[in-house]
């Protein structure tokens, strides 16, 4: 009879190892089906990695990371704390984790089981955040913090001391529709829940023409209040036909500022050119050291070559045709008048001024007239050309306004702006009148300004040349903001 054998060493390993292989898988079996009962690895339920994990342990991280987790919203660096609660956020959880068992229950068990094995889990569709939120309330939160944290752009202010004007804020605005995406976005994210909103800067304001108002009507306190005189300011923007009005139509004596009437009369009349000595004598009429006979002249050549009284009378009637009313020349200079005008301005109750009877008009009339010329030779056409069609021409409107820039005086108008500024003025020396009235041209705009100052008995020159140059050079200032003229 045969003996069997024992069995070697090497059987002996065999069947250790597939005893040991065996004893593995069923414990991995044994895992992988209490792993079957969570969520598979890898899967992700509104962009949350929910691998491993229940329903219940799913639902305490979605709270933790989507209703707990605050949204913070900032206002250029400013941070705003948000609850999601208060913009009704609301999460569809049963939809998901409908979606996230249903991806279980399709996933093959022993496909499953391999990948669990060499922990390279099966591929599963990611279930999409499902979410709602009230967008009004959204907007509302959005706006409250725009309400809180804008600010509007602060114009700027005048500066008494130095006739100027200070640069204002520049504000910000929120940008509300525009900063839906980034806010809604974080909300919607369950990690870096921050959102910008859309913030824009205003833009620099330019001071606005009342700021000027302000500055003059305080500047001329002392003189209007305390001093008992009378001030009239007329300010015309000969680019936007902005004004500043104060007590403009008061009506003043008109002394030499008629002597810009005079010269454009006289271009109205003569149909030629005018000779050498007809140009001479509008340049004397409206240089600096104006002599009466000059413009007495002008007045002769006007009405016919001997006659001055008609000539004044056709140049009040052609004032009247452009519309002033309230400007006349009543006889030449010097002579007596035969009859007293009687305009709009000079025939209001309690008039304060005490104008002359021979030359009357007024700090806006003289202003207006100026602007015509202005627009004459800027070839804007204009009153003059649809009052005097075809009697002045351009040329004409711009040889009148070179002779009066060549009224050079160093005060008043002139002394408020930089001395390469040119201006093209008409002022007067009365006993109790001083006025002055110019075009000025600026490297940021062109204006006209025209100041009446009246005192009774006496006006000191001190104190009317300080106020004509401090309201003049205001004007520059006001004009020329980037630029100002400060003077000590």
């Amino acid at each position: 009879m045969n003996q069997r054998s024992a069995p070697g060493i090497g059987q002996w390993v065999t069947v250790s190892i597939m005893v040991i292989v065996t004893i593995f898988l069923i414990i991995k079996l044994y895992q992988y089906a209490e792993f079957r009962q969570y969520y598979p690895a890898k899967l992700t339920i509104a962009g949350l990695d929910v691998g491993g994990l229940n329903r219940d342990e799913t639902n305490t991280l979605f709270t933790n990371r989507y209703l707990n987790a605050p949204i913070i919203i900032y206002h250029l660096e400013q941070p705003f704390t948000i609850n999601p609660s208060q913009v009704k956020f609301t999460l569809d959880r049963e939809t998901m984790l409908s979606q996230a068992d249903y991806q279980r229950s399709q996933q093959d068990f022993w496909a499953g089981f391999w990948g669990f094995l060499w922990n390279r889990p099966i591929e599963v569709d990611p279930v999409p955040l499902k979410a709602t939120h009230d967008r009004e309330a959204l907007r509302q939160i959005i706006n409250d913090i725009a309400v809180l944290s804008d600010r509007p752009s602060q114009p700027p202010q005048p500066v008494p001391d130095s006739l100027s004007f200070q640069y204002g804020t520049v504000g910000t605005e929120t940008q509300i529709e525009a900063s839906f995406a980034d806010v809604e976005a974080a909300l919607y994210r369950p990690v870096d829940r921050e959102a910008h909103l859309t913030v824009e800067k205003g833009a620099a304001l330019h001071p606005e023409l009342n700021l000027l108002t302000r500055l003059i009507v305080n500047h001329l306190q002392e003189f209007t209040q305390n001093g008992g005189g009378v001030a009239s300011v007329f300010l015309l923007d000969l680019e936007t036909g902005e004004e500043i009005d104060i007590n403009s139509d008061a009506a003043m004596s008109g002394l030499d500022l008629l002597r810009v009437p005079i010269a454009l009369e006289t271009y109205r009349v003569l149909d030629q050119r005018l000779t050498i000595s007809q140009q001479r004598l509008i340049s004397d009429t409206l240089s600096e050291n104006a002599e009466n006979e000059s413009a007495n002249e002008l007045l002769r050549i006007i009405g016919g070559g001997n006659d001055m009284y008609l000539g004044a009378e056709m140049t009040t009637n052609s004032l009247a045709r452009l519309g002033l009313e309230s400007s006349f020349i009543a006889a030449p200079y010097g002579e007596a008048i035969h009859k007293q005008i009687v305009t709009p301005a000079n025939s209001v109750n309690g008039l304060l001024t005490n104008p002359v009877k021979e030359t009357q008009t007024t700090a806006v009339e003289t202003s207006l007239l100026l602007s015509m010329i202005y627009y004459c030779a800027e070839g804007q056409g204009g009153a003059i050309a649809a009052a005097f069609e075809g009697e002045v021409t351009q040329a004409e409107c711009t040889d009148l306004l070179i002779n009066m820039q060549g009224d050079h005086i160093g005060s008043l108008i002139e002394e408020g702006v930089p001395s390469e500024t040119a201006v093209a003025h008409r002022h007067i020396f009365g006993k109790e009148t001083h006025s002055d009235t110019a075009i000025v041209y600026t490297p940021a705009g062109d204006y006209i300004l025209t100041i009446m100052l009246y005192k009774p008995n006496w006006l000191e020159w001190e104190t009317s040349s300080t106020l004509i140059s401090d309201i003049s050079q205001a004007a520059y200032n006001f004009f020329n903001f980037d630029n100002p003229y400060l003077t000590n």
